[in-house]
């Protein structure tokens, strides 16, 4: 198992979200808000896919979610945490 998906297995509460299969497929496994942002990029351009009521869209959407939010909860933990979340937005804000 990645380092990264041992952090995510052991956030609590448990992810509601199966996130290993895109951690799996991004080739990310250092913990780091970088890489969560980028696999959470990632979810959100499937999304934009299939726009419109699509189920899978939504399931996407909510992986990013999830995903954006670890990136936030690491960035909290490092020694500028100001630095680290105005990057989470901007890299972000750049794959829209």
């Amino acid at each position: 198992m990645s380092d990264l998906k041992t952090w995510i297995s052991q956030r609590r509460a448990v992810s509601p979200l199966e996130l290993g299969s895109w951690i799996d497929a991004s080739g990310v496994t250092a913990v780091s808000a970088s890489g969560l942002t980028k696999i959470a990029c990632d979810a959100l351009g499937q999304a934009r896919l299939s726009p419109g009521r699509v189920r899978n869209s939504a399931f996407q959407l909510l992986t990013a979610d999830a995903l954006l939010t670890y990136a936030c909860e690491l960035a909290l933990d490092t020694e500028d945490p100001d630095l680290v979340l105005g990057l989470i937005m901007q890299d972000s804000a750049a794959s829209s």
